[in-house]
C-alpha cells in the first residue's frame, strides 16, 4: 500500500520501448497515473498544464537529445523532478545528467518495476529535500539582507548595491545621488501611540518610499528612523532634488493610525558623485551631514552636501521652503486678465492668474512655482485657493451690480484626478456663485494624462452647469477622437501661434483651422496673446471669437479689475463692426 499515488509522465519516442515500459510497471498500476509522450515539445505542453509528479526522459528524442532534453526540461518545469532513460552505461552522461538536474540515471534494460518504483519514489523525496533546503537558503539570504520590519534592504545590501551602482557609474561616467532621511519627531509618535504604532508608521513609510523610485533605484533602512536612497544615472543635482521633494510631498500625507491621523515630514540630506565623495562611506556621512544641516534649517526640507550648490537647485529649495507656508502667511494674491469678445469689445470674462509676493524676492509669477506647487503635492491647496478666491471674487463683482462675466480657473493633472467635483460644487455652494460663471481651463498633457478619467471627470462638471475650455489648443498631442467625446465650451489658441499670425504663413493657417474647427464643433475660439492690432484685424477676418492679451489688458489685480469692469457696465454696448473696439483705449485708461 502506497500512501500516495504518482503521475509520471514518460517521455519516450519509440512504441515497443514505451510499451516495455508499460509493461515493467504493470504490477504498480493501481497507484501510477502514466501518460506518455514522444517529443520535448509535447513533454513541455505537459509539464506546462501542471499535476506531474516525476518525468521519465528517453535519452534520444526526436527534438531533443538527452542532456539537452533534461536542461530544458529542468528550465521549465523545475518543480518537477526529472529521471534519464538510457540505453547502456555511459558515466561521463550520467554525470552530465545530475549536473543539469536529473535527480537519476538508468539503463533501460536493467530496469525491472521494483526498481524503477523505487527510484521514482526517491527522485520525488529527493527533489522535495533540495527545494526545501534551497527555499531555507534563500529565507535565510533573505533575512541576512533585509530589514525585516519593513522588508527594505537593510545596512549591508544596501552598501553591496551602493558599490555596484558607483562601479557602473565610474564605469559609464555617471552621475548617482545617496539620500540620508530622517523622520521629524518620530519619537513622540512612539511616545505617545507605543511602538507597535511606530512600527507600523516605520512599514508605511517604506512604501511610500518605493513608490516614489523607479526600479532601478534602492531605498533601505538603516535602522530606527533612517532610511538610505541609492538615485542612479542622475543627470544633474535638479534630478535628486525633484526625486527628494517627491518623498517630502508623498510622506506629507496624512497617516492613520490606530485611528489617530498621522502627518510625518522628514529631513533629507543629498550628495552626489563623483563631486561630494568617490566611495561608499563618504558618500553617507556627506548626505548625513546634510541631512542634519536640513534640521537645522527648520526640518520637512532637503539639503545638499555642497553648501555652494548649483544655484537653480539652492533656488527650488529656497521656493519650495516658502511655498510650503505662502499660503498661511496670506502672500498669494490672484491676479486677472480680462478675455474680449472681438465684435463688441466687452468683456466677457476673466481669466485668474496666481501671484506670489514671496517676501524676499517679490512678485513672482506662475511659471516659476506652479511646476514645483505640482511636483510637490502642494498644487491641491494651492488649487484650492484659487477656485474658491477667483469664485469669491466674480460673486462680490456681481453682488456690487457688475455685469456677471465668466471666471476662468486653470486646473492641473492632479486637481483633476483627486476629487475635483465634490471640490469645486463645495465652493460654489460656499460662495454663492452659478455655475455657468466658473470657466475651468485644462491643457490637452493634462486631460490625455488619464482621457477616459478626464472625460468623465468633465462631464459630470458639464451636467452642473461649469464651462470647459482646452488652453494652449494645438500644442499638446490629443487626438481628435477624444477631443469630440469631451464636453468643451471653447479651444483657446495657443499664444505662439498668435504671436507670429503677421510673418508666418503655417502659424497663421494653423490659427485659421482651429478658428474653423472650434466653429464646426460649435465651439468658442478664444487667441491668447494679442498683442498687436494687426493680430486683432487678422483674428477678426478669420471670425475668431475672442481675445485675450497685452493689447487689452496685462494681467492686473482684483482692484484694477473692479475698475474695468466698472467702466464698461456704465458705458452702453459698442458693435465693433469692422473697427478696432473702441473700449480698449478705456482700457487702458483704467488701467493707467
Amino acid at each position: 500500500m502506497h500512501s500516495k499515488s504518482l503521475r509520471v509522465l514518460l517521455v519516450e519516442d519509440n512504441p515497443s520501448e514505451a510499451a516495455a515500459l508499460r509493461e515493467t510497471l504493470r504490477e504498480a498500476s493501481e497507484w501510477l497515473d502514466l501518460v506518455q509522450v514522444g517529443t520535448l515539445r509535447d513533454a513541455l505542453t505537459a509539464v506546462a498544464c501542471g499535476g506531474i509528479d516525476i518525468a521519465l526522459v528517453d535519452g534520444s528524442l526526436p527534438d531533443g537529445e538527452g542532456l539537452n532534453a533534461v536542461r530544458i526540461l529542468r528550465d521549465q518545469a523545475p518543480a518537477v523532478p526529472l529521471i534519464m532513460l538510457a540505453e547502456g552505461e555511459d558515466e561521463a552522461q550520467e554525470l552530465l545528467a545530475i549536473q543539469q538536474g536529473a535527480q537519476d540515471f538508468l539503463i533501460k534494460r536493467n530496469l525491472n518495476c521494483h526498481l524503477l518504483v523505487r527510484a521514482m519514489r526517491y527522485a520525488v523525496e529527493r527533489h522535495r529535500m533540495l527545494e526545501q533546503l534551497e527555499q531555507a537558503r534563500r529565507v535565510e539570504h533573505y533575512v541576512a539582507t533585509h530589514d525585516v520590519l519593513t522588508q527594505l534592504p537593510n545596512r549591508q545590501l544596501f552598501h553591496d548595491r551602493l558599490s555596484q551602482a558607483l562601479a557602473d557609474a565610474r564605469r559609464n561616467h555617471r552621475k548617482l545621488a545617496v539620500l540620508f532621511l530622517d523622520l521629524d519627531r518620530f519619537k513622540p509618535v512612539n511616545d505617545t501611540l507605543g511602538h507597535a504604532a511606530g512600527d507600523r508608521l516605520l512599514r508605511a513609510v517604506a512604501q511610500r518610499l518605493t513608490g516614489c523610485l523607479r526600479q532601478s533605484d534602492t531605498a533601505a533602512r538603516l535602522g530606527g528612523d533612517e532610511f538610505t536612497i541609492i538615485l542612479t544615472r542622475v543627470n544633474e543635482p535638479d534630478d535628486a532634488a525633484r526625486v527628494a521633494a517627491k518623498i517630502l510631498a508623498s510622506l506629507s500625507e496624512p497617516f492613520v493610525l490606530d485611528g489617530f491621523e498621522l502627518v510625518v515630514t522628514a529631513s533629507v540630506g543629498i550628495s552626489v558623485f563623483p563631486g561630494d565623495g568617490a566611495d561608499n562611506d563618504t558618500l553617507i556621512k556627506n548626505a548625513d551631514a546634510a541631512m542634519y544641516r536640513a534640521k537645522a534649517n527648520g526640518k520637512n526640507a532637503y539639503q545638499f552636501y555642497l553648501p555652494a550648490m548649483n544655484d537653480k537647485a539652492q533656488e527650488r529649495m529656497e521656493l519650495e521652503r516658502s511655498l510650503r507656508t505662502a499660503l498661511d502667511h496670506k502672500q498669494l494674491e490672484l491676479y486677472y486678465q480680462p478675455q474680449i469678445d472681438i465684435a463688441s469689445g466687452r468683456i466677457i470674462g476673466m481669466e485668474a492668474l496666481a501671484r506670489w509676493n514671496h517676501p524676499s524676492l517679490g512678485l513672482v509669477g506662475p511659471e516659476r512655482f506652479i511646476p514645483l506647487a505640482e511636483e510637490t503635492g502642494l498644487i491641491l491647496p494651492l488649487g484650492e485657493w484659487v477656485l474658491r478666491t477667483a469664485c469669491s471674487q466674480n460673486r462680490a463683482w456681481q453682488d456690487a451690480g457688475l455685469q456677471p462675466i465668466s471666471m476662468a480657473v486653470n486646473i492641473s493633472a492632479r486637481q483633476l484626478q483627486q476629487s475635483l467635483v465634490p471640490t469645486i460644487v463645495r465652493i460654489l455652494r460656499e460662495t454663492r456663485l452659478d455655475a455657468e460663471y466658473l470657466e475651468l481651463e485644462l491643457t490637452e498633457s493634462v486631460v490625455m494624462a488619464d482621457a477616459d478619467v478626464a472625460i468623465a471627470t468633465l462631464r459630470e462638471l458639464n451636467r452642473l452647469g461649469v464651462l470647459i475650455s482646452i488652453d494652449d489648443f494645438g500644442t499638446g498631442y490629443s487626438s481628435l477622437t477624444y477631443l469630440k467625446r469631451l464636453p468643451l465650451d471653447k479651444l483657446k489658441i495657443d499664444k505662439h501661434f498668435v504671436s507670429t499670425l503677421t510673418t508666418d504663413s503655417n502659424d497663421r493657417a494653423i490659427t485659421a483651422a482651429i478658428v474653423a474647427m472650434a466653429d464646426s464643433l460649435q465651439l468658442k475660439a478664444i487667441a491668447e496673446g494679442v498683442e498687436t492690432a494687426e493680430q486683432l484685424e487678422m483674428l477678426r477676418t478669420m471670425h475668431c471669437d475672442k481675445m485675450q492679451g497685452f493689447l487689452f489688458s496685462e494681467p492686473v489685480d482684483a482692484a484694477a479689475a473692479t475698475r474695468l469692469l466698472s467702466i464698461q457696465t456704465a458705458r452702453p454696448v459698442r458693435n465693433g463692426g469692422g473697427k478696432r473696439p473702441s473700449a480698449v483705449t478705456d482700457y487702458a485708461v483704467a488701467v493707467n
